[in-house]
């Protein structure tokens, strides 16, 4: 731990020590030398750097260096987790230091016995690892007195897999509580962002301190990133891993259904001893027991859903395997950052299993070479949330005037463009519906609210978001996988047909409420059957114009060279017949099927623009069997239509879509769709546009259709990616 120009020499000896002995550390990690100097100088910071990359001990080693040099009083530091598991994993890393410093470390989560929390608010410790949820219910639950005791020292906040936050509900909940808890402060808190992958720094630098954002800090260092991929049969998958056998690899999959069959597939066929499986219906101390013992093997196989795609620490992994690539460029570079702490180099097998698999492998890695990742898009007026931290906030006051409570909820990022017309309407409503009272210009809780939130102390008001809105497949007890919210409310009802998993299911009953689709085998396997399934997520605007790149050819043919001959045979293939097709640079190709009456548009805007196309279509025209992929919309007519009609429509879109039918058309669509308990209590235009937000993408839509002319084009292969 020296070096002249090392960030390590502004450290006290004593952490220095416990790093070079204890932790047995040569020397810091780039990461490090770049954030431990603007930390340590209490700059508010956003740190982006690949997994296993020493991001977390890079917020760690100055925090420690201030509370050892400036004897911070507890409680001095809250790191906020999106997930229980995530907490417990980072109370065990970050016992070991205070341990050695004679600190103390506390973890709150809803599993957490209540005699350790009631222990903690008479006697706050150093460090507090907590969820959203229980930091408002600390906000709510407690008297002021107790809330001054915790939070009157709070120097620091670490928002760790800040990207998993910022744009859902818990995201918008998050960033009011930590403006909350200013309430209780005489100085300023220092944020800190902790994230793999972001596309979009500087939004989540405002989201993190939006009056002064925070300082943004990256890896220096490109730990070099090599990849094959194969077309994954079981028979090859088993012969490419076989020569694995004795590395520790950790592999992906799309479902829980694929974890148990693979976990068996390579048991059998490998003969191997060392191998585990991780994913969400496994029991909690059955799923910690696994990562425990993974973590200290030299080898062995883990087989997980996306359950490890966040930084639960398992060891050093020497090669990711993905079987099937996952949708989106930000879950593709979790996975592959897992790797490589050992020799530097990450490294992934990819299996495929579809054409549009190889594209989406090659979109995905021309991406990542690029350095384009998703923009993280966040609510610009989160109105449902705005409501929930209405009465949370009056709840904490017991009755507050409303002049301060605007004030003072506007002062965070998630609410800092609501205006006063904004709050003064939904005030208005809450009164109507007897959320809350007006008394002098004084707001108070009304009677709607215990009757609605206050059933088991409340805890259907604290724990009232969905983190990702999906919906849990059921046949009887058994437990089938999970299917997208856009997916529900766009095409199931009672007797829908689908695919999920590789097998055909008939709907038995959908329950909006608890997020749950009762399903029965579909023995008859008859219609017009939408073969589409959740798994892997939805395909958005950016991968799907990428692919369109690759179809006319404006690819990097280097990155095809670690594909093998199949996959490199099937680009070609396509290419050329794009090419053929009259696929080009600044077009939108439409195919029409006189006989069937079928449309084809070839956006390439991803799964929610062409969801929200064949919407629009269906205010112009009455059509049917309805196919909304990420790459076109489609559907059938009951009439005759002609390109012109087409054209006319599609570069109408912007107007369209603003017209009051439409609206009506959108909450007829999603009228069952429970974001949260109180997006129903919104205003209805309020109501329409936020679930507009969340399950359609109208920006997407526009800017592919105002950078392209429509074509129309003869018969493709395109019509069979589904």
């Amino acid at each position: 731990m020296t070096g002249n120009n090392s960030a390590a020499e502004l450290l006290d000896p004593r952490l220095k020590g416990f790093l070079a002995h204890n932790l047995r550390w040569k020397s810091l990690n780039p990461i490090q030398e770049q954030a431990i100097p603007i930390i340590k100088e209490k700059n508010d910071t956003l740190i982006i750097s690949p997994t296993a990359s020493g991001k977390t001990e890079a917020v760690l080693i100055p925090i420690f260096n201030d509370i050892l040099t400036n004897r911070l009083e507890a409680l001095s530091v809250i790191y906020v987790s999106p997930l229980k598991a995530l907490i417990n994993d980072m109370n065990d890393r970050m016992k070991k230091w205070c341990d050695h410093f004679n600190l103390e470390v506390t973890k709150w989560h809803g599993d957490v016995p209540a005699t350790k929390k009631n222990k903690f608010l008479k006697n706050p410790t150093d460090i507090l690892l907590i969820t959203p949820e229980s930091l408002e219910v600390i906000f709510m639950n407690k008297t002021s007195k107790e809330k001054e005791r915790v939070f009157k020292n709070v120097k620091y906040v670490i928002v760790d897999e800040i990207h998993y936050f910022v744009e859902s509900d818990r995201g918008t909940q998050l960033n009011s509580l930590l403006n909350r808890i200013n309430r209780y402060l005489d100085h300023p808190i220092n944020r800190v962002g902790l994230s793999a992958t972001v596309g979009n720094p500087k939004t989540v630098s405002e989201w993190l301190k939006h009056d002064n954002p925070a300082k943004i800090v990256t890896d220096p260092s490109k730990r070099p990133f090599k990849y094959k991929v194969f077309c994954g049969s079981e028979q090859v998958i088993c012969e490419v891993l076989r020569k694995f056998v004795g590395r520790k690899i950790l592999i992906f999959v799309h479902s829980r259904k694929d974890a148990e069959r693979y976990y068996n597939l390579l048991k059998k066929e490998l003969k191997l001893k060392n191998i585990y499986v991780h994913h969400s219906s496994i029991d909690r101390d059955r799923r910690e027991e696994s990562e425990e013992k993974f973590k200290y093997l030299k080898d062995g196989f883990m087989i997980s859903t996306s359950t490890l795609e966040l930084g639960i620490d398992i060891g050093n992994i020497d090669i990711v395997v993905q079987i099937r690539p996952p949708h989106n460029v930000s879950s593709f570079l979790q996975r592959i950052g897992r790797s490589g702490r050992r020799s530097k180099n990450q490294r992934s097998i990819i299996f495929y299993k579809t054409d549009q698999h190889v594209f989406i492998s090659l979109a995905e890695i021309s991406l990542i070479n690029e350095g384009h990742i998703e923009d993280i898009k966040i609510p610009e007026k989160p109105k449902d949330i705005y409501f929930h931290q209405i009465l949370s906030s009056i709840y904490e006051y017991g009755k507050i005037k409303k002049v301060n409570l605007f004030d003072n909820l506007k002062d965070s990022y998630a609410f800092n463009k609501m205006t006063k017309d904004d709050f003064k309407a939904i005030i208005e409503n809450m009164e109507e519906l007897d959320f809350v009272h007006n008394y002098n210009g004084f707001l108070s809780l009304g009677y709607t609210f215990e009757k609605k939130f206050g059933k088991r102390n409340f805890m259907d008001f604290y724990s009232v978001f969905c983190p990702n809105f999906e919906y849990t497949v059921m046949e009887g007890a058994k437990n089938i996988g999970s299917l997208d919210s856009f997916f529900v409310m766009s095409f199931l009802k009672l007797g829908s047909q689908f695919i999920l998993g590789g097998a055909p299911w008939k709907v038995r009953s959908i329950d909006y409420k608890r997020f749950k689709v009762r399903v029965e085998k579909d023995k008859s396997q008859k219609g017009d059957v939408p073969d589409w399934s959740s798994e892997g997520g939805v395909i958005d605007s950016l991968m799907s114009r990428k692919i369109y790149d690759i179809l006319i050819g404006k690819y990097n043919p280097e990155f095809l060279r670690t594909f093998d001959q199949l996959a490199q045979e099937t680009v070609d293939k396509y290419v050329d017949h794009a090419r053929e097709m009259g696929f080009k640079e600044g077009i939108i190709p439409v195919e029409i099927d006189p006989k069937e009456h079928r449309v084809y548009i070839y956006t390439f805007a991803g799964m929610r623009a062409n969801a929200l196309l064949s919407l629009i279509f269906s205010l112009e025209y009455e059509i049917y069997s309805v196919i909304d992929t990420a790459y076109f919309s489609s559907f059938k007519l009951r009439e005759e239509i002609n390109f012109d009609n087409i054209s006319k429509v599609i570069y109408d879109v912007e107007n369209i879509i603003q017209e009051p039918e439409f609206n009506q058309l959108i909450d007829e669509k999603t009228k069952k769709f429970v974001k949260n308990k109180f997006i129903n209590f919104l205003p209805y235009e309020d109501n329409v546009k936020l679930k507009m937000e969340l399950l359609y993408s109208p920006e997407d839509l526009i800017n592919v259709i105002k950078d392209n002319s429509i074509l129309l084009v003869e018969k493709t292969l395109f019509r069979k990616w589904r």
